[in-house]
């Protein structure tokens, strides 16, 4: 006996019916003894169980259910884009290019890209998808995201390939008239006593925030946490709080009601890398465009795909 796609997807499909067999027959159009022998049936062939049972139900997933469902979605999604492979490459300069990052890069550094890249590629479809690190980390390793642009979270998952594509310093930005700008060098002590605007600690830009804190027995006053830093400036500006921001984020000619102080002794840069899955095949636009983010990086990705099977033409 082998293994079939069907089985897959009983497996995906009852754990997302809430480990309901009765609920997965109905959206599988089969029966329920149909779904459960599939499911004993892969059980048997692979040698373990993958689900938790209490009686006749299915609970939960085991250990070995949990890294199996994993692979399930890896191969269903990989089976798809076989599918789509007529359609998506009839030429080495069209398909479709998902693209995964922060709301900061999509922002900030990845409007010049888009714009050059759609230039010199009119016939790719370049979709973006915008979330935390985590979330692009892990549309990467489920196929549903070709490349990620964004700090690496902890851990990383195996299976992902990354190179760097530039660093991200930090400031602390105050509205206009602000006593910290008399303050010389600014310590954390003195960003303490003021409210704290920080983004969520699911982005690096606020773990990192947090870390440096803790490492000081810091504990500041924060009034918000957020993932996207126009909301970060719009409540900066009205008076809210203080922010400590990208860089990247913050334009003297554009935000005029606030100001930026030097905080590069504080906090340590951290690195935006380029993401993709080891096992992806990428297509000859797609190192095009890591080309334009980071060159350097794109002599990195291409050194770890020539030993693979990606596709490349210098």
């Amino acid at each position: 006996m082998s293994l079939t796609f069907q089985q897959l997807r009983c497996v995906r499909q009852v754990v997302e019916s809430g480990f309901s067999v009765s609920r997965a027959a109905n959206a599988l159009h089969t029966t329920q003894p149909g779904v459960s022998k599939m499911v004993r049936a892969l059980e048997k062939e692979i040698g373990v169980d993958l689900f938790v049972r209490s009686g006749n139900r299915l609970t939960a997933l085991t250990d070995a259910g949990k890294e199996a469902f994993a692979l399930c979605e890896r191969v269903l999604q990989d089976a798809q884009a076989l599918k789509r492979l007529k359609q998506e490459v009839p030429g080495a300069d069209e398909g479709t290019l998902r693209v995964g990052t922060t709301h900061v890069h999509a922002r900030y550094s990845l409007i010049p890209v888009a714009k050059r890249f759609l230039a010199a590629y009119p016939k790719v479809k370049l979709e973006f998808t915008i979330g935390s690190p985590s979330q692009m980390l892990a549309g990467v390793l489920a196929g549903t995201i070709d490349l990620a642009l964004c700090t690496l979270p902890d851990p990383v998952p195996r299976g992902v390939i990354s190179a760097k594509a530039y660093e991200i310093g930090r400031c602390l930005i105050v509205p206009t008239h602000h006593p910290l700008l008399k303050a010389g060098r600014v310590t954390l002590e003195d960003i303490a006593r003021w409210p704290l605007i920080t983004y969520d600690a699911s982005y690096t830009s606020g773990s990192v925030v947090q870390r440096e804190f803790q490492r000081r027995s810091i504990e500041p006053w924060v009034v918000m946490r957020a993932t996207d830093a126009s909301i970060i400036k719009a409540y900066v500006a009205a008076g809210v709080g203080v922010a400590i921001l990208q860089k990247m984020a913050y334009d003297p000619a554009v935000d005029k009601d606030l100001r930026s102080i030097r905080i590069d002794h504080l906090f340590p840069p951290s690195t935006a890398m380029i993401s993709f899955r080891r096992d992806h095949l990428l297509k000859p636009f797609a190192f095009d465009f890591i080309r334009m983010i980071a060159p350097a990086g794109a002599r990195k990705v291409i050194e770890q795909t020539k030993a693979g099977a990606h596709a490349f033409g210098e």
